[in-house]
């Protein structure tokens, strides 16, 4: 079978763009090297195990299945992250709270104090280790499967960061021992599943909901006493859902927090509020 015979067949099954997705990942080449070949005069044919390995895939994602878990790998910042149906998938609006979390950030070589809470696949935590490499950087999460897909991720970019298993604070040292310049969170914030498209209602529920109204762990975060996790002049950056800045906002208030703001993610929807320790 040649690559323009298999992609006829299945392209009634799925987007275009999904199923180059797919065959890029099983053959190796780059979507724009693939449409090259689809145009062949004579084209070579395929291994003889491709075929079927695609095809495989494509029932898969038209079952639901997202791609980044076909496919083993997400897109993040500068990496190809590791993601497996243990972690939520990186997204591109998450790309939005870290570039604000480098502006609090500015100096490259200080070894500032981060903490990186409910890290999923890590993705936070590496971004942010890797652009403020003298930086000690912790991460934790609730779920052990989801600290070793970190931790493989780390290790595949040669990042250091300490990986920690624990209930949100509860995972890092009391802060009579150790305060940071920056906690980072995204924590799981959707209502209710019916918020949510079909293919990510398979992501981790661990990951995904934050009570009825998606405020749970916000208010557990505030409640639990962040603000003494950090140090004077310290920030907390959240990750939040697109209709809950005023929320957040207002809870970071009554929790001592000063210079609170939120900002946009690149499609102008709400996607972080930020507050800061007082000095």
């Amino acid at each position: 079978m040649t690559l323009s015979e298999l992609y006829r067949q299945l392209l009634p099954l799925l987007p275009e763009h999904e199923l180059l997705w797919l065959i890029s990942h099983f053959t190796g080449q780059p979507r724009a090297e693939l449409l090259r070949r689809l145009h062949q005069a004579s084209p070579a044919p395929l291994p003889d195990e491709l075929p079927a390995a695609v095809s495989a895939a494509v029932q898969r994602r038209a079952a639901g299945e997202p791609l980044q878990y076909i496919t083993g790998q997400q897109p993040f910042w500068d990496f190809d992250l590791i993601v497996t149906p243990d972690v939520l998938i990186p997204r591109w609006d998450s790309e939005t709270v870290l570039e604000q979390a480098l502006r609090l950030l500015p100096d490259q070589t200080k070894p500032y104090q981060i903490a990186d809470i409910c890290t999923g696949s890590g993705a936070y935590a590496l971004v942010l280790k890797a652009e403020r490499p003298a930086a000690e950087v912790t991460a934790c999460d609730l779920s052990p499967a989801a600290l070793a897909v970190a931790r493989q991720n780390a290790a595949k970019y040669r990042l250091t960061v300490d990986f920690r298993q624990g209930d949100l604070l509860a995972a890092l040292p009391p802060f009579s021992q150790k305060h940071y310049d920056l906690i980072v969170c995204n924590p799981p914030y959707v209502g209710t599943a019916a918020d949510l498209p079909p293919d990510v209602r398979q992501e981790p529920a661990l990951a995904l909901f934050g009570g009825a109204d998606g405020l749970y762990f916000y208010r557990r975060l505030t409640a639990e006493g962040v603000l003494d996790y950090l140090l004077p002049g310290g920030d907390l950056l959240l990750e939040i859902g697109s209709t809950q800045a005023a929320a957040v906002s207002e809870l970071l208030r009554q929790a001592g927090f000063i210079e609170i703001r939120h900002g946009q993610d690149l499609a102008g929807l709400d996607r972080w509020v930020q507050g800061r320790r007082p000095l």
